[in-house]
């Protein structure tokens, strides 16, 4: 009998040593996230997203599809020291149409009946992202430090910003947490560069035509923000970064297409200093310097009080990055030459200071006209008080905008670079009641006669006129107006007039009927060249308003939005040799809206009709009548 429990006990033994040792369930967590979306349009383009990248060749761009995702998201408790999280999600591209695309592309684009035509754009592979590994030691006054993804939100935009939502954990880098007693905070980040945007010509060198080989695994961009709570109330912040985006010297015999690799010269003769050794020396092909301090100071309970002053530079190497000011059409994200600039801003905020529900802010705000944010916030932000141009998307100091990748219903942003003004806001808000007034004077510090936009500052292309971000065409073909990163003109002297107003009150129908107005009228004013006064541009933008929710049942909203717009703008678009027309722009839109909640899933409806009708000088007249809509279902677990 011991002879058969011995052999028992062995037997069990053995199979605990051979069997996989499992992961306290209690330390792992998944959750999961399905999205839908469905775009229609009355017009024959085909994909997911209404705006995508022109410069990319994709399936994926067009108003007519559907098309579903799959998140999941894993975290793991390795123990009281050490986290980990990760991020699967299938790549939006895919329709429902496309039934079997496996992401091939067998027959090179040509058409053909396969289930292999659209290529990977259009396949739902699972992408890795989000991935990290913190620890947290709680000794040396480190509270954390990670390996691997981020959203960047530890800085600010004028320096590395926000990752916009798409990009939300692509950004990956070395990042510490900590402090210093109790009134100092730090954070540190060493980041991976991005190889596409964070540079000229978008990205590091990819794409460049001065580079036959774009040596971009070695990029990479240093930050870091240090807080101090002076006094109770009162609390400082210093943020600083630089990118480095770094090049093979082709002088070396050691680099790949070595313009030496022999170390001769044309005669054969030795050059000088030049030996191999198994090593690559580097170049800086381009390189960016932002830095800000800021304050925020509670004056009383009521008045707030907040300042930022900030510094911006970059060094191009002109021999490693070619000039696409010249060669790009002006469509390009740095000026073309070494620059420096400052910026500053001053807000004070006064919250119902009389417990009367009215309320104020005021602002100043300057920023060089060759500041560059290359690695802030791109979208997704706002920098300015004032309700802007576009509307609601809000302003940032960079030529790196990203309003690509966005559907008709989401909002822009533009390009502060180059402003200088004030903007006074008195809001209201109490009971049912609410009410706002804005007024801003914008000024330009870009205002300059005779600007080199042929080689140094980029124009964009499309300079004139009030842009339209609600039937935007990249290319231009529909005459949408000023591109929101054309900072720069050949001649410009122009300032700009914003005032708006907004009231909203909710009435006693139903489960409470929401109803918002507002108003807005700008007047743009650009003397263009002082050589004549034929160029002068004159805007009158008038925008008005309505929108109307009522929650109809628990979980379910219906709404209703309806704009009118009136631009009449004198001498907007033509060339200073063969004159300006003006042009005259009305443009009619409703909408209605959908929203439900029910048992954890949201759906939501959008449908819109946009009349549209350009009277021009001297081109032929618009005429447009889009119907489209949006509709997303979403379920989290």
């Amino acid at each position: 009998m011991r002879r058969h429990l011995l052999r028992l006990c062995l037997l069990l033994g053995a199979l605990s040593l051979s069997a996989p040792a499992w992961a306290d369930i209690g330390k792992f967590e998944i959750d999961g996230r399905i999205y839908t979306k469905h775009l229609y349009q009355n017009n024959d383009s085909q994909g997911l997203v209404g705006l995508g990248n022109p410069f990319w060749p994709d399936t994926i761009s067009g108003n007519n599809g559907v098309g579903s995702e799959l998140e999941l998201n894993i975290r793991g408790k390795v123990s009281s020291f050490v986290e980990t999280g990760a991020r699967l999600a299938s790549r939006f591209g895919e329709r429902w149409h496309d039934w079997w695309e496996s992401g091939n592309d067998f027959y090179g684009g040509a058409i053909n009946t396969s289930g292999d035509s659209e290529g990977m754009n259009s396949a739902s592979y699972m992408k890795l992202r989000g991935t990290y590994i913190q620890v947290m030691p709680g000794i040396l006054g480190i509270d954390w430090l990670r390996a691997g993804s981020s959203d960047l939100g530890m800085f600010n935009p004028w320096t590395i910003g926000k990752v916009r939502y798409i990009d939300r954990d692509n950004g990956r880098g070395y990042f510490a947490a900590g402090h210093v007693g109790n009134d100092v905070q730090y954070q540190l980040g060493i980041i991976a560069l991005p190889k596409l945007w964070a540079g000229p010509w978008w990205s590091t060198g990819i794409g460049d035509p001065a580079l036959s080989n774009a040596f971009w695994s070695r990029d990479w961009a240093y930050a870091g923000s240090l807080r101090w709570q002076v006094a109770d109330g009162t609390a400082v912040r210093f943020v600083a970064d630089t990118t480095q985006d770094l090049e093979v010297d082709l002088s070396d015999p050691d680099a790949v297409g070595s313009k030496n690799p022999s170390c001769l010269d044309k005669l054969g003769n030795a050059i000088a200093g030049c030996q191999a050794n198994h090593a690559v020396d580097l170049l800086t092909r381009f390189a960016s310097y932002n830095g800000t301090v800021d304050i925020e100071s509670d004056l009383s309970d009521t008045l707030h009080i907040t300042g930022l002053l900030g510094f911006s530079a970059q060094t191009i190497n002109q021999n490693l990055v070619a000039n696409g000011v010249a060669r790009n059409q002006g469509v390009f994200p740095v000026v073309y030459k070494d620059t420096q600039d400052f910026a500053g801003t001053l807000r004070f905020s006064a919250n119902d200071p009389f417990d009367s529900g009215w309320s104020l802010q005021a602002e100043y705000f300057n920023i060089g006209a060759e500041w560059n944010a290359i690695f802030g916030s791109r979208r997704e932000a706002d920098v300015l008080l004032t309700d802007g141009f576009v509307g609601g998307g809000g302003q940032l100091p960079t030529l790196n905008l990203a309003n690509e990748f966005i559907d008709f219903d989401d909002q822009w942003v533009e390009s502060c670079i180059g402003w200088t003004g004030g903007t006074g806001v008195l809001s209201y808000d109490r009971g049912d009641n609410r009410l706002k007034a804005e007024y801003s004077f914008i000024g330009y510090n870009t205002n300059k006669q005779n600007r080199d936009v042929d080689n140094t500052y980029p124009d964009f292309l499309h300079g004139d006129g009030f842009t339209d971000t609600a039937l935007y065409d990249y290319a231009n073909v529909t005459d949408r107006g000023r591109d929101p990163r054309s900072v720069y003109h050949r001649n410009q002297d122009r300032r700009s007039q914003i005032a708006m107003v907004l009231a909203g009150h909710q009435f006693d129908i139903g489960r409470g009927l929401d109803v918002e107005l507002k108003g807005k009228y700008i007047r743009d004013d650009d003397f263009r060249s002082h050589t004549t006064a034929d160029d002068d541009y004159h805007g009158n933008i008038f925008i008005g308003r309505a929108h109307a929710t009522l929650p109809v049942y628990d979980g379910v909203k219906v709404g209703l939005i309806g704009q009118i717009d009136h631009w009449d703008e004198q001498k907007r678009t033509g060339t200073l040799q063969l004159g300006y027309g003006n042009d005259v722009t009305d443009k009619q839109t409703g909408g209605v809206t959908l929203d439900i909640l029910f048992g954890g899933m949201k759906l939501r409806y959008y449908l819109e009709y946009v009349h549209k009708f350009q009277d021009r000088e001297r081109q032929p007249d618009q005429l447009w009548n889009v119907w489209r809509s949006k509709a997303t279902i979403e379920a989290n677990w």
